[in-house]
């Protein structure tokens, strides 16, 4: 990774239908989110995707919700001694199963629903909440318009 890009790792495409396995697309959108957001961060950034029985876990285990959820995000505290380009800034965790249930639901590619998960993952790692509506629906549009950038 050279100096002047975020580092992002992609896990568990084969979660996602083989169209959808597209590891460059979810890097760029994140990428993206950074470099809107906050253009002078550096470090790595995890997209995983899971099956809905571990995301439901992970909802359980760490946030207390029994349900399934579409993305869980978790952003990490600077480690000191590690490399700027190495330093871990955050997870984000993906349902593969309801990224393909809320595509077909809203008649869109899993692949746009993925990439549309991922951006929305970068986003709260950025320090955006979607509690309120009028948050929910700025989020709304910036990770639209982050997939719309990023081609898909």
């Amino acid at each position: 990774m050279g100096r002047e890009k975020l580092n992002v790792r992609v896990a568990g495409l084969e979660g996602l239908p083989a169209a959808a396995r597209r590891p460059r697309l979810f890097a760029d959108v994140v990428r993206r989110a950074f470099s809107r957001e906050a253009p002078r961060l550096r470090g790595e950034v995890s997209v995983v995707f899971l099956n809905r029985a571990r995301m439901r876990a992970m909802n359980r285990e760490f946030l207390g919700h029994d349900y399934d959820t579409d993305v869980i995000s978790f952003s990490h505290d600077p480690v000191p001694g590690v490399p700027v380009a190495e330093r871990p800034l955050g997870d984000v965790y993906v349902s593969a199963w309801l990224a393909a249930r809320q595509a077909r639901e809203l008649g869109r590619p899993v692949l746009r629903e993925a990439l549309t998960l991922a951006a929305h993952g970068a986003l709260h790692l950025l320090g955006h909440d979607d509690a309120e509506p009028r948050a929910r629906a700025e989020m709304f549009r910036l990770q639209d318009e982050l997939v719309a950038e990023a081609g898909a």
